[in-house]
């Protein structure tokens, strides 16, 4: 029988072995700097946190009604809102990482009617330059359309051709609570508080939160998964139907490889009871949308017009490229930092959700040992995508919370409903003053959050704002190392935009005179950045910079850079 005292011990042990083990100085990656800044403060927190809760257990209670649909709905409708509100006034509407940028540019190229846009002859050779990163991989970078799936990208599209495309997630994410609380009641109707736990789980989780605020596909992730899996519990003929159909959308959203992790163990799940006609359904259908999706970028290539020499090397011929440009490469060029790398997001994935959430899903494993529900797919699910992430991307960069396991927070907070569950059945005060007390104590974790998670968006928003005040038709941005400012380089698919950005690290002296003779140009250096707080511990040296720039150095085409 595992104690909650016991497990908030080792909740502490687990923590301040993970703070020591990464508090020795390494290279400055993000990561590191998000640990620094926000992880470790939090975990700190937690860890005094966790240490009241073993001393003290409060005598509060939980209400003794369920929370009903119509009190969810109206936090649900509240929810949207404040997550709309915060969109601007947390986030600023700014898409901080190229992730979020090309959920834009792939929008506005899918509300103009194509799937991809040809890169103008004019802008030959340039295109790197001009979209740093993402780009699909077609020879001669011909078109300009990102290589993710995209659905996330057609949904913001089309929600911006009747509202506010900063609208969708806030509603995805206030959709996921109510279908979260809907899966609550079907599990846990013996146990009011563990509904509850579910929903508080899911209103204090930073990560939810604040990456509704953002463009990221995750928040559809877990939406969609949410969504899928009322579906295949309802069990009806009709209600598979339709879960397929959101995993043909789930699978497309941007990354063919979540949605199948989630899915794939309730599925699993059809074998021991001998359900074998079902079983085969799903088995095949998610094939050959795995299939349709990996060959995706054939698809785009192909209606496209362009025409694609197959020694070129381009990673546009289906599943088999998909497999040796994009898979094998993984695989087989093993990331070093691997292990304190996966220490980072899980740290993160702790720090970022409600403290009740870890330690009561770990109190859930009688209930997995049991087979009881839904524990053991929830639990599945939620290692196969850490599995997963370890051998293919343990380095995640960005991202508010760990934005792998985005899709897999239902069954995160599901688990610890579990967990609540298992503590309840002995000594339900125990329980329900636990719970009170970590959720309360959540709370200052979650400003924290927050406010951090605004003040790292201010200077890049800044810097961006003060490119769009140059008044030359091309700025030349310097992205030379050491540091490197390459995700402000921001241009619309149609490249209308004006000033145009480009990179400098992308660029030939060729390429730089060749502006030069036909646009007015500024540059602007790292010396700019301090002046809107922009990676203040950039070095001031801009020699790779000055010497890329000095065929135009003292030509007429140069502009003062504008404050």
């Amino acid at each position: 029988m595992i104690s909650p005292s016991g497990t908030l011990g080792r909740m502490v042990l687990y923590l301040a072995a993970a703070l020591v083990a990464l508090a020795v100085p390494k290279a400055m990656i993000v990561t590191r700097w998000y640990f620094l800044h926000q992880d470790a403060p939090a975990a700190i927190a937690m860890i005094g946190l966790f240490v009241l809760a073993m001393r003290w257990t409060p005598g509060w209670r939980l209400p003794t009604a369920a929370p009903s649909m119509r009190l969810v709905l109206a936090i649900a409708l509240l929810l949207a809102l404040a997550l709309w509100w915060g969109t601007y006034a947390v986030m600023r509407d700014y898409p901080l990482t190229r992730d979020e940028l090309m959920v834009g540019f792939d929008g506005a190229i899918f509300a103009a009617g194509a799937l991809a846009l040809p890169l103008p002859a004019l802008w030959s050779g340039y295109a790197l330059a001009l979209v740093p990163d993402f780009l699909l991989d077609v020879p001669g970078h011909a078109l300009l359309v990102s290589n993710y799936m995209p659905v996330n990208a057609a949904l913001r599209a089309g929600v911006a051709q009747v509202a506010d495309p900063a609208l969708l997630n806030p509603l995805l994410a206030a959709g996921g609570l109510v279908l979260l609380h809907g899966q609550a009641r079907r599990l846990f109707r013996d146990c009011t508080g563990a509904r509850w736990v579910v929903l508080a789980g899911y209103l204090l989780s930073a990560q939810i939160l604040v990456t509704a605020m953002t463009p990221y596909a995750m928040t559809a992730h877990l939406a969609f998964n949410l969504l899928w899996l009322s579906l295949f519990l309802r069990d009806r003929w009709w209600s598979h139907g339709a879960a397929l159909l959101v995993g043909v959308a789930a699978i497309g959203l941007h990354q063919v490889v979540f949605h199948p992790l989630f899915a794939g163990p309730f599925i699993l799940t059809l074998l021991p009871q001998r359900r074998w006609r079902l079983f085969g359904v799903y088995a095949l259908a998610y094939a050959a949308v795995l299939l349709f999706w990996i060959g995706w970028p054939q698809i785009v290539v192909a209606t496209s017009g362009i025409a694609i020499d197959p020694a070129a090397g381009a990673g546009t011929a289906g599943g088999a490229s998909f497999l040796h440009d994009r898979v094998l490469p993984l695989l087989r060029n093993r990331d070093p930092r691997t292990i304190p790398l996966m220490l980072y997001n899980l740290l993160r994935a702790t720090t970022w959700n409600a403290a009740f959430v870890v330690p009561f899903a770990i109190l859930a494993l009688p209930a997995i040992r049991r087979g009881e529900g839904l524990a053991r797919p929830l639990v599945a699910g939620v290692l196969l995508t850490l599995l997963a992430m370890t051998v293919l991307l343990p380095y995640q960069g960005h991202g508010w919370g760990y934005r792998y396991l985005h899709g897999l927070l239902g069954n995160a907070i599901l688990l610890a409903g579990y967990g609540y569950r298992e503590i309840a059945r002995r000594a339900p005060r125990e329980a329900e003053g636990l719970a009170l007390l970590l959720a309360l104590g959540t709370l200052p974790i979650l400003v924290w959050q927050v406010v951090t998670a605004h003040r790292f968006v201010m200077p890049y928003a800044q810097l961006t704002q003060l490119i769009e005040r140059q008044r030359s038709d091309v700025v030349i941005l310097d992205t030379e190392a050491p540091f490197s400012a390459i995700d402000q380089v921001r241009n619309r698919a149609d490249l209308s935009n004006r000033p145009l950005v480009v990179s400098s690290v992308h660029l030939s002296p060729e390429q730089v005179a060749a502006l030069c003779a036909r646009s007015t140009v500024t540059l602007l250096g790292r010396a700019h950045f301090p002046h809107v707080g922009f990676a203040p511990g950039t070095p001031a040296d801009a020699t790779l910079f000055a010497r890329r720039t000095a065929p135009i150095a003292g030509r007429a085409c140069l502009r003062a850079p504008a404050r």
